[in-house]
Protein backbone atom coordinates (compact mmCIF):
# COMPACT_ATOMS: atom_id res chain seq x y z
CA UNK A 1 0.00 0.00 0.00
CA UNK A 2 1.27 3.44 -0.84
CA UNK A 3 1.96 5.67 2.09
CA UNK A 4 -0.19 8.71 2.70
CA UNK A 5 2.79 11.00 2.13
CA UNK A 6 3.31 9.50 -1.34
CA UNK A 7 -0.38 9.58 -2.25
CA UNK A 8 -1.17 13.08 -1.03
CA UNK A 9 0.20 16.56 -1.03
CA UNK A 10 2.14 16.77 2.28
CA UNK A 11 -0.15 19.54 3.50
CA UNK A 12 -3.20 17.37 2.86
CA UNK A 13 -1.46 14.48 4.60
CA UNK A 14 -0.96 16.70 7.66
CA UNK A 15 -4.69 17.51 7.67
CA UNK A 16 -5.50 13.82 7.43
CA UNK A 17 -3.31 13.14 10.46
CA UNK A 18 -5.21 15.79 12.42
CA UNK A 19 -8.48 14.18 11.41
CA UNK A 20 -7.17 10.80 12.58
CA UNK A 21 -6.31 12.24 15.98
CA UNK A 22 -9.80 13.75 16.26
CA UNK A 23 -11.33 10.37 15.37
CA UNK A 24 -9.28 8.80 18.15
CA UNK A 25 -10.21 11.47 20.72
CA UNK A 26 -13.90 10.80 20.07
CA UNK A 27 -13.53 7.03 20.25
CA UNK A 28 -14.96 6.40 16.77
CA UNK A 29 -14.57 2.86 15.48
CA UNK A 30 -13.73 1.95 11.91
CA UNK A 31 -16.49 0.13 10.04
CA UNK A 32 -18.80 0.12 7.06
CA UNK A 33 -21.67 2.64 6.98
CA UNK A 34 -24.20 -0.14 6.28
CA UNK A 35 -25.72 -1.26 9.55
CA UNK A 36 -24.31 1.65 11.57
CA UNK A 37 -26.61 4.03 13.41
CA UNK A 38 -24.42 6.90 12.21
CA UNK A 39 -21.67 7.03 9.59
CA UNK A 40 -18.65 9.29 9.17
CA UNK A 41 -17.08 9.24 5.71
CA UNK A 42 -13.62 10.74 5.17
CA UNK A 43 -13.11 11.62 1.52
CA UNK A 44 -10.80 13.35 -0.93
CA UNK A 45 -12.59 16.26 -2.58
CA UNK A 46 -11.67 18.31 -5.63
CA UNK A 47 -12.85 21.81 -6.63
CA UNK A 48 -15.89 21.84 -4.34
CA UNK A 49 -18.64 24.31 -5.17
CA UNK A 50 -21.38 24.11 -2.55
CA UNK A 51 -24.53 26.18 -3.08
CA UNK A 52 -26.24 26.86 0.25
CA UNK A 53 -29.64 28.46 0.86
CA UNK A 54 -29.68 30.72 3.91
CA UNK A 55 -33.26 31.87 4.47
CA UNK A 56 -34.18 33.36 1.08
CA UNK A 57 -30.63 34.03 -0.09
CA UNK A 58 -28.31 31.52 -1.71
CA UNK A 59 -24.55 31.71 -1.62
CA UNK A 60 -21.80 29.52 -3.01
CA UNK A 61 -18.90 28.18 -0.95
CA UNK A 62 -15.87 27.51 -3.16
CA UNK A 63 -13.00 25.25 -2.10
CA UNK A 64 -10.63 25.13 -5.07
CA UNK A 65 -8.18 22.29 -5.55
CA UNK A 66 -7.97 19.21 -3.37
CA UNK A 67 -9.41 19.13 0.13
CA UNK A 68 -10.34 16.61 2.79
CA UNK A 69 -14.07 16.08 3.21
CA UNK A 70 -15.81 14.95 6.40
CA UNK A 71 -19.42 13.73 6.11
CA UNK A 72 -21.38 12.63 9.17
CA UNK A 73 -24.91 11.32 8.59
CA UNK A 74 -27.78 9.88 10.57
CA UNK A 75 -30.60 8.53 8.40
CA UNK A 76 -33.20 7.40 10.93
CA UNK A 77 -35.67 8.30 12.25
CA UNK A 78 -34.97 11.59 10.48
CA UNK A 79 -32.07 12.72 8.35
CA UNK A 80 -29.35 14.78 10.01
CA UNK A 81 -25.94 15.39 8.53
CA UNK A 82 -22.88 17.60 8.70
CA UNK A 83 -20.07 18.15 6.27
CA UNK A 84 -16.69 19.86 6.40
CA UNK A 85 -14.22 20.78 3.68
CA UNK A 86 -10.65 21.13 4.91
CA UNK A 87 -8.25 22.90 2.61
CA UNK A 88 -4.50 23.52 2.97
CA UNK A 89 -4.64 26.69 0.90
CA UNK A 90 -7.99 28.42 1.34
CA UNK A 91 -10.81 28.81 3.85
CA UNK A 92 -12.49 25.83 5.49
CA UNK A 93 -16.24 25.29 5.76
CA UNK A 94 -18.55 23.36 8.09
CA UNK A 95 -22.27 22.88 7.33
CA UNK A 96 -24.99 21.17 9.37
CA UNK A 97 -28.38 20.13 7.95
CA UNK A 98 -31.58 18.54 9.26
CA UNK A 99 -34.83 17.17 7.87
CA UNK A 100 -37.82 19.23 8.97
CA UNK A 101 -40.31 17.06 10.88
CA UNK A 102 -43.28 18.93 9.36
CA UNK A 103 -42.69 18.38 5.65
CA UNK A 104 -39.46 16.39 5.24
CA UNK A 105 -37.64 19.27 3.57
CA UNK A 106 -33.91 19.61 4.26
CA UNK A 107 -32.87 22.84 5.93
CA UNK A 108 -29.57 24.37 6.95
CA UNK A 109 -29.14 24.25 10.73
CA UNK A 110 -25.77 25.97 11.03
CA UNK A 111 -22.73 26.90 8.99
CA UNK A 112 -19.38 28.49 9.68
CA UNK A 113 -16.23 29.50 7.83
CA UNK A 114 -12.81 28.87 9.40
CA UNK A 115 -9.42 30.30 8.48
CA UNK A 116 -7.57 27.57 10.40
CA UNK A 117 -7.83 23.90 9.46
CA UNK A 118 -7.31 22.88 13.10
CA UNK A 119 -10.17 25.14 14.19
CA UNK A 120 -12.35 23.72 11.41
CA UNK A 121 -11.71 20.13 12.53
CA UNK A 122 -12.54 21.01 16.12
CA UNK A 123 -15.58 22.95 14.93
CA UNK A 124 -16.83 20.06 12.82
CA UNK A 125 -16.71 17.56 15.67
CA UNK A 126 -18.25 20.01 18.15
CA UNK A 127 -21.01 21.20 15.83
CA UNK A 128 -21.87 17.82 14.34
CA UNK A 129 -21.91 16.33 17.82
CA UNK A 130 -24.68 18.76 18.69
CA UNK A 131 -26.60 19.30 15.42
CA UNK A 132 -26.39 15.68 14.20
CA UNK A 133 -25.82 13.28 17.09
CA UNK A 134 -27.52 15.00 20.01
CA UNK A 135 -30.37 16.06 17.73
CA UNK A 136 -30.98 12.42 16.74
CA UNK A 137 -30.39 11.00 20.24
CA UNK A 138 -27.09 9.41 19.19
CA UNK A 139 -23.52 9.60 20.48
CA UNK A 140 -20.04 9.06 19.06
CA UNK A 141 -20.30 5.46 20.27
CA UNK A 142 -22.95 4.93 17.57
CA UNK A 143 -20.68 6.19 14.76
CA UNK A 144 -18.55 4.10 12.41
CA UNK A 145 -16.02 5.75 10.13
CA UNK A 146 -14.78 4.80 6.68
CA UNK A 147 -12.05 6.33 4.53
CA UNK A 148 -11.89 6.70 0.75
CA UNK A 149 -9.30 4.41 -0.87
CA UNK A 150 -7.49 7.28 -2.57
CA UNK A 151 -6.52 8.71 0.84
CA UNK A 152 -4.40 5.60 1.55
CA UNK A 153 -5.36 5.50 5.22
CA UNK A 154 -2.49 3.42 6.57
CA UNK A 155 -0.84 2.25 9.77
CA UNK A 156 0.12 5.79 10.75
CA UNK A 157 -3.46 7.05 10.65
CA UNK A 158 -4.80 3.89 12.30
CA UNK A 159 -2.39 4.46 15.17
CA UNK A 160 -3.41 8.10 15.53
CA UNK A 161 -7.09 7.07 15.45
CA UNK A 162 -6.52 4.48 18.18
CA UNK A 163 -8.75 4.89 21.24
CA UNK A 164 -8.04 4.25 24.90
CA UNK A 165 -10.78 1.63 25.02
CA UNK A 166 -9.33 -0.62 22.32
CA UNK A 167 -8.02 -4.01 23.40
CA UNK A 168 -4.60 -3.39 21.87
CA UNK A 169 -4.19 -0.09 23.73
CA UNK A 170 -5.26 -1.59 27.05
CA UNK A 171 -2.88 -4.52 26.58
CA UNK A 172 0.03 -2.21 25.77
CA UNK A 173 -0.64 -0.05 28.83
CA UNK A 174 -0.96 -3.01 31.17
CA UNK A 175 1.89 -5.18 29.89
CA UNK A 176 4.50 -2.68 28.70
CA UNK A 177 6.80 -0.51 30.77
CA UNK A 178 8.18 1.57 27.88
CA UNK A 179 6.28 3.95 25.62
CA UNK A 180 7.24 6.83 23.34
CA UNK A 181 6.41 10.36 24.37
CA UNK A 182 6.32 13.43 22.10
CA UNK A 183 6.13 16.94 23.54
CA UNK A 184 7.10 20.56 22.90
CA UNK A 185 9.91 22.33 24.71
CA UNK A 186 11.27 25.80 23.91
CA UNK A 187 9.75 25.74 20.45
CA UNK A 188 11.12 22.31 19.54
CA UNK A 189 9.30 19.00 19.18
CA UNK A 190 10.98 16.28 21.23
CA UNK A 191 10.32 12.55 21.13
CA UNK A 192 11.81 9.89 23.37
CA UNK A 193 11.14 6.42 24.78
CA UNK A 194 10.20 6.68 28.46
CA UNK A 195 9.67 4.29 31.32
CA UNK A 196 6.17 4.58 32.79
CA UNK A 197 3.75 3.14 35.32
CA UNK A 198 0.07 2.63 34.45
CA UNK A 199 -2.63 2.65 37.12
CA UNK A 200 -5.41 0.43 35.82
CA UNK A 201 -7.90 1.65 38.44
CA UNK A 202 -7.60 5.34 37.60
CA UNK A 203 -6.40 5.01 33.96
CA UNK A 204 -3.54 7.38 34.76
CA UNK A 205 0.00 7.10 33.40
CA UNK A 206 2.91 8.20 35.60
CA UNK A 207 6.28 9.27 34.23
CA UNK A 208 9.33 10.29 36.23
CA UNK A 209 11.91 12.77 34.96
CA UNK A 210 15.15 13.60 36.73
CA UNK A 211 16.99 10.36 37.11
CA UNK A 212 20.16 9.99 35.11
CA UNK A 213 18.62 7.41 32.79
CA UNK A 214 15.45 9.43 32.12
CA UNK A 215 15.78 13.17 31.70
CA UNK A 216 12.92 14.87 29.87
CA UNK A 217 13.76 18.50 28.99
CA UNK A 218 11.03 20.86 30.13
CA UNK A 219 9.19 18.16 32.09
CA UNK A 220 8.14 20.59 34.79
CA UNK A 221 6.40 22.84 32.25
CA UNK A 222 4.84 20.04 30.18
CA UNK A 223 1.06 20.38 29.97
CA UNK A 224 0.25 18.16 26.99
CA UNK A 225 1.97 15.41 25.04
CA UNK A 226 1.35 12.59 22.59
CA UNK A 227 1.60 9.03 23.90
CA UNK A 228 2.79 6.53 21.29
CA UNK A 229 2.23 2.88 22.12
CA UNK A 230 3.89 -0.04 20.37
CA UNK A 231 3.27 -3.76 20.47
CA UNK A 232 5.53 -5.47 23.02
CA UNK A 233 8.25 -7.40 21.21
CA UNK A 234 7.26 -6.01 17.81
CA UNK A 235 8.04 -2.75 16.09
CA UNK A 236 4.37 -2.07 15.37
CA UNK A 237 2.75 1.19 16.41
CA UNK A 238 -0.60 0.49 18.05
CA UNK A 239 -1.86 3.95 18.85
CA UNK A 240 -0.90 7.60 19.14
CA UNK A 241 -3.09 9.36 21.69
CA UNK A 242 -3.01 12.93 22.94
CA UNK A 243 -2.71 13.34 26.71
CA UNK A 244 -3.08 16.10 29.26
CA UNK A 245 -0.09 16.37 31.59
CA UNK A 246 -0.05 17.45 35.23
CA UNK A 247 3.10 17.86 37.30
CA UNK A 248 2.43 16.43 40.71
CA UNK A 249 4.01 18.81 43.19
CA UNK A 250 5.63 17.42 46.37
CA UNK A 251 3.12 19.65 48.18
CA UNK A 252 0.12 17.93 46.56
CA UNK A 253 -1.90 15.53 48.67
CA UNK A 254 -1.41 12.65 46.25
CA UNK A 255 2.34 13.05 45.77
CA UNK A 256 3.37 10.57 48.48
CA UNK A 257 1.01 7.81 47.31
CA UNK A 258 1.92 8.21 43.63
CA UNK A 259 5.66 8.42 44.27
CA UNK A 260 5.45 5.27 46.39
CA UNK A 261 3.53 3.47 43.63
CA UNK A 262 6.08 4.47 41.00
CA UNK A 263 9.02 3.57 43.25
CA UNK A 264 7.62 0.07 43.82
CA UNK A 265 7.63 -0.53 40.06
CA UNK A 266 11.11 0.86 39.45
CA UNK A 267 13.48 -1.96 38.55
CA UNK A 268 17.25 -2.27 38.84
CA UNK A 269 17.59 0.71 41.16
CA UNK A 270 19.20 0.14 44.59
CA UNK A 271 17.32 1.21 47.67
CA UNK A 272 13.92 0.76 49.26
CA UNK A 273 10.84 2.32 47.57
CA UNK A 274 10.41 4.80 50.42
CA UNK A 275 14.04 5.89 50.08
CA UNK A 276 13.61 6.40 46.33
CA UNK A 277 10.46 8.43 46.83
CA UNK A 278 12.18 10.62 49.41
CA UNK A 279 15.07 11.29 47.02
CA UNK A 280 12.74 12.10 44.13
CA UNK A 281 10.95 14.78 46.15
CA UNK A 282 13.83 17.24 45.68
CA UNK A 283 15.41 15.99 42.47
CA UNK A 284 12.68 14.83 40.06
CA UNK A 285 9.49 15.85 38.30
CA UNK A 286 6.64 13.39 38.71
CA UNK A 287 4.13 13.65 35.85
CA UNK A 288 0.57 12.37 35.61
CA UNK A 289 -0.75 11.80 32.08
CA UNK A 290 -4.46 11.52 31.31
CA UNK A 291 -5.23 10.15 27.86
CA UNK A 292 -7.85 12.08 25.91
CA UNK A 293 -10.65 9.80 24.78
Amino acid sequence: MATTEQALNPRLAAILDEVARAVGRHGIKQGEPAGSKAALRITLENDVKRVIQVYWTAFQANIPGESIGLHLEVAEPRVFWAEAYLSPSTVNWVFCFAERPTDGEIQLSYYREYASTSDAIEGFFNLSGWYVLTASDKSWDDVSYSVADELAWGEGQLAKAGTTTSTAVQEALKKSTIMWLRWENEGKTLQSPVWFVYDNKTSKIYVLSGEREQMLPGAGEMREADVILRSKGKDIRIAEIAANVRRISPNDEDWEAVAQKVAEKRLNVPGLPEDLAARWRDTCDLLELTLRT
